[in-house]
């Protein structure tokens, strides 16, 4: 006869594991490669002629997180990391408007490297 094999999972223990500096590292360690990938696929042109003068490129910034996820009702807190452009004219930039074009760097540079966090 066979036994069936049972799992109870330590969800608070989980918890804490996701809360620890390592898993952190490794959030701060994927947020910066999108980054890289990001300033490599920012518009960059000649300041005298064009309006994409690299302050959009430099602008990029990876912050640590504590987010808080929702886990059967209670609100449950994980390290994390967040890719951001501080430059006065991202949101343009990213969706574009009349005059300007989209260039939709964010969306781009994540496809660039979600292959590697499958």
């Amino acid at each position: 006869m066979a036994f069936r094999s049972r799992y109870r999972g330590n969800f608070d223990g989980i918890g804490k594991l996701t809360r620890l500096p390592g898993v952190q590292l490794v959030c701060r360690a994927a947020a910066l490669e999108i980054k890289q990938a990001a300033e490599f696929r920012a518009p960059v042109g000649d300041p005298e002629v064009d309006r994409n003068s690299g302050l959009y490129k430099a602008s990029f910034d990876v912050i640590p997180i504590e987010k808080s996820v929702p886990w059967r009702g209670t609100p449950r807190r994980r390290a994390g990391a967040r890719v951001v452009n501080t430059a006065p004219h991202a949101l343009i930039v990213e969706v574009g408007n009349g005059k300007s074009p989209r260039h939709a760097v964010f969306q781009k540079a994540l496809e660039d490297v979600s292959s590697r966090f499958r």
